[in-house]
This record gives structure tokens, C-alpha cells and sequence, in this order.
């Protein structure tokens, strides 16, 4: 396995975890459990960092974009 693959999928897996995030804080505000909604935000904020992250990290590093 690659470095380019190796990134790839840890963009890819980290992607999927804000997206799962989302959905539960979108699903929780529906149901009105407002805790859990806010629970699942920041742990999507913070997905959404760590992603972010990633991706500087790897674009300084190796002067590439990740492809996903």
C-alpha cells in the first residue's frame, strides 16, 4: 500500500465519520433529543478539524492533493 493510498483512506474513513455525525445530530433535532444532537455536532466539528488537518498536513508534506 501506498503513502497515496494510505492517506487516501484515512480521508475517506474520516469523511464517512462526519457524515454519520451529521446525520445523528440531524435525526436527534428531529426527535427533539436535543443533547444527543448536540452531542453528535461536536463530535462532527471536530471530524470536520481532524479532516482538515489531514489534508493540510499531507498537501505540505508531499505537495499533493489527496484523491478521494
Amino acid at each position: 500500500m501506498t503513502v497515496d493510498e494510505i492517506f487516501a483512506k484515512l480521508a475517506t474513513h474520516m469523511v464517512e465519520g462526519m457524515m454519520i455525525h451529521d446525520a445523528l445530530m440531524k435525526g436527534y433535532d428531529f426527535l427533539g433529543l436535543h443533547g444527543f444532537a448536540k452531542c453528535h455536532e461536536y463530535h462532527h466539528i471536530d471530524e470536520t478539524k481532524g479532516y482538515t488537518c489531514l489534508l493540510h498536513f499531507y498537501s505540505m508534506r508531499y505537495h499533493k492533493l489527496i484523491n478521494v
